[in-house]
């Protein structure tokens, strides 16, 4: 069984993604190898923890969609890690508007994967 799993976070400064790819044998036996990561300057305006963390899960949710292309392997599931409970709840509320800001990471981020990886 073959899975991704991503990292993202997050800093005032920058924001990252880094993907690893989890290969499980027949015998149980797991390896975990580095694929890519990618990391961004955060805007010169000033924003929040929680946006930069979105932004964040946009370049995770965007390099899982490349890999699952470029990769000639048949991956079973892609798993997303974020440490921010906040990024999770913006995702996964359909009922409340949002900024336009945080409304276009939300609907990239729930375009490119689902929101229970």
């Amino acid at each position: 069984m073959v899975q991704l799993h991503r990292f993202c976070d997050t800093s005032q400064q920058a924001y990252w993604a880094v993907s690893y790819l989890r290969i499980t044998s027949g015998d149980g036996a797991h390896s975990t190898f580095f694929v890519c990561g990618r990391a961004k300057l955060a805007p010169l305006k000033q924003q929040t923890i929680p946006r930069l963390e979105l932004c964040a899960a946009v370049l995770a949710t965007i390099a899982d969609k490349q890999l699952r292309e470029e990769l000639e392997l048949h991956i079973g599931r892609s798993v997303f890690w974020t440490d921010i409970m906040v990024t999770l709840q913006y995702i996964r509320n359909t009922e409340r508007r949002f900024h336009t800001i945080v409304a276009n990471r939300i609907v990239t981020i729930n375009e490119n994967s689902d929101a229970e990886q």
